[in-house]
Order: structure tokens, then sequence, then C-alpha cells
């Protein structure tokens, strides 16, 4: 009974916390994967064997499925209420902190190669995260998950709207919808965005976020969607953009 009690309560954590859908953790990688430097490429290729990040970019989500990884279930996002600016360890949610964590293990020369293996798959998820406009919470609604709302008429919440539901309406695979985001992408555009703080990444998202809550009817449908959509691949090419940049810097 204890043993189920444990699966249950796992299964309602991880719906909870779950960030951008595969595909939306994808798009972010790919598009991470195409302006790294050759270093980076090189650094990358001797942790996983490749430096397409698309293949372990939702690693850190999948893992929350194995008990020994129950702890990280916060690692994902993080909280700065409306008008404040983010304190370590106030609110709930560790993804800056861990982020930062990552970072430092990726360039400690006595980390071993599974600890910066694990801490670059961590790190290409996190940032993924972070650009999710509901994964940096404003305190009062777990991210959006108690907004309740209905997609096209079936039952769901804020969070899994901006997680899964905008992207997939578009059918596009994660590679197709890179490519798309690529298509028109200003050079001088890719060097700011690279050279963008961690903190700069959490306070856009507390400020766009307030652009998810603008409903006025909670059936949401096309409407919805054609509002918010250039918000959502806004998001998605920075993600993609600032990992490279943070990347480039872990092995310059």
């Amino acid at each position: 009974m204890k043993s189920n009690k444990f699966f249950i309560l796992l299964f309602f954590s991880f719906q909870i916390v779950y960030g951008w859908d595969k595909t939306g953790h994808r798009i972010v990688a790919q598009i991470a994967s195409e302006y790294l430097t050759k270093n980076a490429k090189l650094q990358i290729r001797k942790l996983i064997g490749h430096e397409d990040l698309s293949r372990i970019s939702n690693w850190a989500d999948e893992i929350k499925s194995d008990p020994n990884w129950s702890h990280s279930f916060d690692w994902h996002y993080c909280t700065v209420p409306n008008g404040e600016r983010y304190i370590t360890g106030q609110y709930k949610g560790l993804a800056v902190e861990k982020s930062k964590e990552f970072i430092s293990t990726l360039k400690n020369t006595s980390s071993t190669k599974t600890e910066k293996t694990i801490a670059l798959k961590f790190l290409v998820h996190l940032i993924g995260d972070l650009h999710q406009p509901l994964h940096v919470g404003n305190g009062t609604d777990r991210g959006g998950n108690d907004y309740k709302v209905t997609w096209f008429g079936e039952e769901t919440n804020l969070h899994r709207v901006w997680d899964s539901h905008l992207i997939e309406l578009q059918k596009l695979s994660y590679k197709e919808y890179s490519d798309y985001l690529l298509l028109d992408i200003d050079y001088g555009d890719i060097r700011k965005l690279q050279a963008d703080s961690l903190m700069a990444i959490v306070y856009e998202s507390q400020v766009v976020r307030e652009q998810c809550y603008k409903i006025s009817n909670k059936n949401l449908r096309w409407e919805y969607f054609y509002i918010n959509k250039d918000l959502l691949e806004k998001r998605l090419l920075e993600g993609g953009m600032r990992l490279s940049g943070i990347l480039n810097r872990v092995y310059k």
C-alpha cells in the first residue's frame, strides 16, 4: 500500500513540474546545437559521444520516474512574485541555483566525467524550462497548474497549454520547428542573446508571463493561439540561443 501511495504521489508530482514538452525541449536544444563553438562541440562530444543536444534534452524529466531522483522535482522551476526580484531561498523552486551549480560542475576540472555528463543533461533542460514563462511562477497557482481552462473543449490547465498544447497545435517535428524559427534570424541578435545572463532569462519570463494570463474566456481556442504564437516562438528561439551562449562560455 505504501508503495502504491508513493508512485501515485510521484505521478502527480511529475505532472505538476513538467516543463516544455519533449518537442519544446528538443527545439531549444536543436537551436543551441547550431550555434556552438568548435571547442564546445568537441567537449560535449567527449561527454555524450555527439554534439546533438536534442537527444539529451528530456533526460531530466524522464529521470524523475526513478525514485533515486525524486529529490529533483523542484529543480525545474523558480518563483518570483509580481513586482519582486529573485531572492535565493525565499520561495519554492531551485532552477536558478541548480543551473549555476551545473555550470560550475562543467567548468570544474576536478569534476568526473559522470558528474559533468549529468550536469550537461540537466543544464540543457533547465535553461529550456526557465524560458517557459510559467516556470518562473508568481507563487499563487503553482505556475498555472491550478489555473483551470479548456483547450478546444478539453479540460486542462494553463501550465499544460504552455508546456505542450500551443506547440502541438502546429504539428511540426522539433527539427521542422527549429528550422522555421531560424529562417529570418538576425546574426546581431544571436550575439546579444548569447551574452545574456541567467537572471536576464528569469526576469524576462517574470515579465512576459503576464501575457499568458490575459484570458477573456477560459475555453481557449484559436484566438489564444494567435495572440501568443509570437511569444511562444520568441521564448523557444531565445532559449536555444542563450543555451548556446552559456555552453560556449563554459568551454571558451
